[in-house]
C-alpha cells in the first residue's frame, strides 16, 4: 500500500474537503461561480465578499448553496478603515515639521 499523497489530513478533516486545497478569495476579480468550481473538486472554495454589499454577498452565498453541498469558505477584510484624509493630511505634515522640513503641499485622494 502506498503512503498517501498527503499525509496530514488535519485540514482535510477541519474543513471537510478531499484534497489541501485553500481557493484565495480574490475580491473584485471573482465570483461564486469559481468557489462553486474549487468545491465541487475536493478542495476549499471562497467567495470575497469585502466589495460586495450584504445583499450581494446574500445573492452570491445563496447561488454556491444551490449549486454545491461540500464546504466553502466566505472571506471579509476586518481591519479599521484609515484615518480620514484631513487626519492624514495633519499627520503628514507634523512629520515634515518635526523633521525640520517646510510644510509640503499634499493632495490626497481617499479610496474608502
Amino acid at each position: 500500500m502506498s503512503e498517501p499523497m498527503w499525509p496530514d489530513r488535519r485540514i482535510l478533516d477541519l474543513f471537510g474537503i478531499e484534497h489541501p486545497i485553500i481557493q484565495a478569495p480574490m475580491a473584485g476579480a471573482q465570483g461564486s461561480a469559481l468557489a462553486i468550481a474549487v468545491s465541487e473538486a475536493g478542495g476549499l472554495g471562497s467567495l470575497p465578499c469585502a466589495l460586495l454589499s450584504t445583499m450581494q454577498a446574500r445573492n452570491e452565498i445563496q447561488i454556491i448553496r444551490q449549486h454545491t453541498d461540500k464546504p466553502f469558505n466566505v472571506n471579509f477584510f476586518c481591519h479599521q478603515s484609515p484615518p480620514t484624509d484631513a487626519v492624514r493630511a495633519q499627520a503628514v505634515g507634523r512629520d515634515h515639521i518635526a523633521a525640520g522640513e517646510k510644510t509640503p503641499t499634499i493632495a490626497i485622494m481617499s479610496i474608502v
